[in-house]
């Protein structure tokens, strides 16, 4: 490692003197040029501050004048009235018969030399191509078994590339560590006359914001066109389109995310508008759980934003109260236990309040602050606001918007990648769905006991968790299956000892659950359910619901902007891959150099495509909404599915699936081991090992 520092410390200055070099004996014409336009912004300070202060304005001004350091030959003309002349006179040519033969002769003679090259490249490919079919149309069983081209590009990998690769990364990092890169960046700044034109467009913003001179815009467009000839000379063209490329692509993944953004905000809205508890219906697989786990994710990112609302308004009601203290003790009461909910964080202010009362101690229980100067009580011409109800609201908001845990209870596994920034000061909460790196501190959602959510009767005796959900986003998949419907509950009685669907007062915590949650006049709680059918659950509780109906699972999109002939180019490539790939393993069992470098690169463009599609795609779900009572009119709407939200390992649709593992797991046969039928007609011993109802009905209960 000392021996490799040392190497990087050399290299870092045979290129520090290299590029010294280059500036003196290349680019010199650069540095003359930023002090000529330093000299300009001097000019243009004095003309400035001379204008402010009413005097003599009446001096030439450097930045109207043509550069002395770089010329204008073979750009725009010097003068703007040059240019009209030009400009009539270029449309005059350019419908001529002359120059339209002189344009044919020369893409003539351009696609000439396309042909010469295509005329050599053609019968080379054609031979290449028959060489490899040629080759590797032997077969052979030698599994896994690497031929020696293949073993010996192997080791030149090994030894040579990935030590150029992890070389060239760790000299790197070595710049970005000493700061030698960001100096090497201003370098070069200088060099292709960027800070020139900087320098230009500060001292051309003071003249114009004193002049208003409209007419001189025409020789700055001049002047940084000219500017610009550095850094289009320095550079050939291949690197102009690998930089045309790279910022295309930069500029389409940059309008793809801005497109998600909206759809989460489009949806977002919809969230806004369900009541407190929805019920999302479809038959099997139009993204019924998919979408209320998606809702859930938002809702709990509202729940939070909107606690920070909330502590906002809370602290402009007192602007100058410490509430760096006040929450820092209010932490170190969540740390200890003494403040874990709602209802012991308004009983902690009480106290306050209480203690404040008996000894009127500022210091003790209100940080110093200075209640003469400031008050202790708020209009906002509704009523009088005390500090205290202040402070008991900020507690309860400040619990909601610090707890690290999920927000989300619910009966099935959801994760969530919300990061908690905190620096010691107020924290702040990272919540953007579409992050360019895959977050790995995640946490899951709080596993629903639904004994929290019964008012009456407990399935689990002297529960200690009974009563003590407050607040939050309860998801519950396949409700009508918890709670039945009337008819599946006729014979279930009430009077029961044991707790059931009617003694268990759930529907009455579904009435009444917005009374605990609420917060400075808001309600934190949202209950999201689904089933296949609206009729499965209850009339009783679901006549509190919206009913959104999935109508139709659009297809599979994507975000960026111009992508399809990108994507079908991937695809295509991808297929001719997978068709020769397979072929090859059919025929050969070995590892050939031909096939490992082919899919090296089919599988760039495969994860490639991958990538995007995840991160970019996103589908549209066309929803109809209703009451509960399912004799209202149903208002269409769409709701959008992001790939990089909610397929982020977010959950698994087959929730419920380990109880069939488990049947499973005990049995001794699987489908290999199921009887056939002997011809294309059963016969009766074949329909009687279907243990059907109907076959047994016909035939009786005879022995098999």
């Amino acid at each position: 490692m000392v021996t490799r520092n040392k190497v990087y410390i050399a290299l870092a200055v045979v290129f520090s003197l290299l590029f010294v070099a280059l500036g003196i004996c290349v680019f010199s014409s650069s540095y003359l040029r930023a002090c000529e336009a330093l000299g300009d912004l001097m000019d243009s300070f004095k003309y400035y501050f001379s204008y402010i202060f009413d005097l003599d304005t009446n001096f030439d001004v450097g930045v109207n004048a043509p550069s002395d350091v770089l010329t204008f030959e073979g750009y725009l003309p010097g003068t703007r009235e040059e240019f009209k002349s030009d400009w009539s006179n270029y449309w005059m040519l350019f419908g001529s018969e002359e120059i339209f033969e002189d344009y044919v002769k020369y893409l003539g003679i351009k696609l000439g030399d396309v042909s010469k090259i295509l005329v050599v490249l053609l019968p080379v490919l054609l031979l290449a191509i028959w060489l490899v079919r040629m080759i590797y149309d032997k077969e052979n069983t030698k599994h896994n078994e690497d031929t020696k081209q293949l073993v010996a590009y192997k080791k030149f990998e090994d030894n040579v590339l990935r030590k150029i690769k992890n070389f060239i990364a760790g000299f790197a990092q070595f710049l970005l560590e000493k700061r030698i890169l960001g100096w090497w960046i201003l370098v070069w700044v200088f060099h292709l006359n960027i800070a020139s034109i900087v320098i230009a467009f500060v001292g051309y913003y003071f003249y114009f914001a004193a002049s208003i001179d409209l007419l001189s815009l025409y020789m700055q467009v001049v002047k940084l066109i000219v500017d610009l000839q550095v850094i289009l000379n320095t550079f050939p063209l291949w690197v102009w389109l690998i930089l045309a490329y790279v910022l295309w692509t930069l500029w389409r993944k940059n309008m793809a995310m801005r497109k998600l953004h909206h759809f989460e905000a489009r949806n977002c809205g919809f969230i806004k508008e369900l009541p407190i508890v929805s019920m999302t219906c479809g038959s099997m697989g139009k993204k019924k759980t998919t979408t209320i786990t998606d809702m859930a994710l938002s809702q709990e990112v509202m729940f939070r934003q909107r606690a920070f609302e909330g502590l906002k308004n809370a602290d402009m009601k007192f602007p100058f109260f410490p509430w760096i203290c006040f929450e820092m003790e209010l932490r170190s009461c969540m740390a200890y236990g003494v403040v874990y909910n709602l209802a012991t964080a308004k009983a902690w202010v009480k106290k306050k309040r209480q203690r404040f009362n008996k000894h009127h101690n500022v210091d003790w229980q209100l940080y110093g602050y200075d209640i003469e100067k400031y008050g202790r009580t708020y209009d906002d011409k509704l009523r009088i606001h005390d500090l205290f109800d202040v402070l008991s609201t900020y507690a309860q908001l400040y619990l909601i918007y610090i707890i690290q845990s999920s927000l989300i209870v619910s009966n099935y596994s959801i994760r969530i990648d919300n990061v908690f920034v905190d620096r010691g000061n107020f924290p702040q909460w990272y919540t953007d769905f579409f992050p360019e790196a895959t977050e790995t501190d995640s946490r899951f959602a709080h596993i629903l006991d639904f004994d929290i959510l019964r008012l009456g009767k407990k399935m689990v005796e002297n529960n200690t968790r009974s009563g003590s959900f407050e607040f939050g986003v309860v998801v519950i998949s396949e409700v009508g299956k918890e709670r039945g419907n009337n008819l599946e509950l006729k014979e279930i009685k009430k009077t029961h000892d044991d707790a059931n669907q009617k003694n268990d007062l759930f529907n009455s915590w579904l009435k009444m659950c917005r009374h605990s949650a609420t917060v400075d006049n808001y309600p934190f709680i949202k209950v999201f359910t689904d089933e296949q059918r609206p009729e499965s659950w209850g009339a009783d509780a679901r006549d509190l619901t919206d009913i959104i109906r999935v109508v139709k699972a659009g297809e599979s999109r994507i975000a960026i902007p111009f992508y399809t002939i990108e994507d079908m180019l991937s695809e295509w490539f991808c297929h001719k891959f997978f068709n020769t790939y397979y072929k090859f393993r059919h025929k050969m069992g070995n590892n050939t150099l031909f096939m490992y470098l082919y899919k090296k690169i089919a599988s760039w463009v495969f994860n490639a495509r991958l990538r995007n599609i995840n991160r970019f795609g996103y589908s549209v779900l066309s929803i109809a909404t209703e009451s509960g009572t399912l004799d209202g009119k149903r208002s269409r709407k769409s709701y959008f599915l992001m790939n990089k939200k909610i397929y982020s390992r977010r959950f698994t649709t087959d929730c419920f699936s380990d109880y069939f593992n488990e049947l499973a797991s005990r049995t001794t046969v699987g489908l290999d081991d199921y009887l056939e039928y002997a011809s294309e007609k059963a016969t009766v011993e074949e329909l009687q090992e279907q243990n059907s109802y109907f076959i047994t009905s016909i035939y009786g209960k005879e022995v098999k």
